[in-house]
């Protein structure tokens, strides 16, 4: 079995947004903490976080944006003109120790994703996955776009069958119109309807990639309150098509955890079951890849959820309940969105959630039927 490594940092402590922002909760660091209070993860197995170079950075982002970027930390200000131009320094994308430090940190991750991989090794990077950020523009939380920075690394080196697949619940707008009229990466994304959610403008199914890569871009939007069966449903026959007419060299994931039904920014009902069973799917499809975090901002629900796919990444056993000291981890943790009418108790004791399992609705049959007639367009 190959040996998972886990690309963290406990420095993301203090490389937060700015407070009441939805990305101000730990996560990386409380993944850290959670898996050693439950004793399921080794030192040997974590490597630290380094971050991106400039040169790393420039494959992807505009030199002008970057230079706006390191300005705006420098001075901790919004440079002249940087909101209007690079929507640096908007609600959205605010100025922090995060917006800098903490996206070459991510970024500089998922490059060490990319070689581990190549050596042989499981990496998750869970810090990565910010697929929103354009070339010269902030977008969605997102400052520095690391998984297209992780294709280009292996763009450069010669790949040229990358099937990047996105499980956020959020279109990965930043990475399609990279790689939108580029037959050397399928970028597919499982998102919520653009009709409903961010970013709105993009990721409908008529989205199919134009020039030489047209057919090398499938989004699959699906409507509010999705389940776990109609999810997995949608999922299993997808990669089962997929894999008939693609056959990739490499596979990059994105495991943004906002599918779940506790997550604030989704209107989806999944549980972390399903999510671990969408990871196993993919996996069984298309073997290993290189292994990214994304969205997720209920912390407990992030940390139980990562937890659950490590211990599949490391080949353990993820226990059912969670011992006491994972659960002083969790009862640290202090969020202004907590709702103290809601029950969470579950949350503390259980790692693992019970099934959200249901009808499957007609609409959704009708968007299957469609991605199968897409696929084999």
């Amino acid at each position: 079995m190959k040996r998972a490594v886990l690309i963290g940092s406990l420095r993301y402590r203090n490389l937060r947004y700015t407070k009441n922002h939805p990305l101000r909760i730990p996560r990386v660091s409380l993944l850290l903490e959670f898996l050693r209070a439950m004793d399921l993860i080794t030192d040997e197995e974590v490597l630290e976080s380094r971050p991106a170079t400039d040169e790393e950075v420039l494959l992807f982002h505009t030199k002008d944006y970057f230079d706006a970027l390191k300005e705006a930390d420098r001075c901790r200000c919004v440079p002249k003109g940087a909101r209007e131009k690079y929507n640096i320094g908007s609600y959205e994308n605010p100025i922090s120790d995060a917006m800098l430090k903490g996206s070459l940190l991510a970024t500089g991750s998922s490059v060490q994703a990319v070689e581990l991989f190549l050596e042989g090794k499981v990496p998750f990077n869970p810090a990565g996955g910010m697929h929103h950020a354009y070339p010269s523009r902030a977008n969605g939380f997102c400052f520095i776009n690391d998984p297209a920075i992780a294709i280009e690394v292996l763009l450069g080196m010669g790949f040229q069958n990358i099937l990047y697949l996105d499980l956020d619940a959020h279109h990965c707008d930043g990475v399609q119109e990279a790689y939108y009229s580029d037959d050397r990466v399928y970028v597919v994304s499982i998102h919520q309807s653009p009709e409903y959610s961010f970013p709105f403008r993009s990721g409908f199914l008529h989205e199919r990639g134009s020039g030489r890569g047209k057919g090398y871009n499938l989004n699959i939007p699906l409507p509010q309150g999705v389940n776990d069966t109609e999810y997995l449903l949608v999922l299993e026959k997808t990669l089962t098509w997929l894999s008939d007419v693609y056959k990739p060299d490499l596979l990059i994931l994105q495991l943004g955890t906002d599918p779940l039904e506790e997550d604030p920014l989704s209107r989806w009902k999944l549980s972390n079951t399903a999510f671990l069973r969408a990871f196993k799917a993919v996996r069984e499809v298309f073997g290993e890849g290189i292994y990214l975090g994304g969205g997720g901002y209920h912390p407990l629900a992030l940390a139980r959820a990562w937890t659950l796919l490590w211990c599949e990444m490391s080949g353990r056993e993820a226990p059912k309940e969670i011992n006491e000291e994972g659960k002083k981890v969790l009862l640290a943790v202090e969020w202004e969105e907590f709702d103290d009418e809601k029950d969470m108790s579950y949350m503390y004791e259980s790692l693992i959630d019970e099934e959200r399992g249901g009808e499957v609705r007609g609409e959704i049959r009708e968007i299957i039927a469609e991605v199968k007639d897409l696929i084999y367009s």
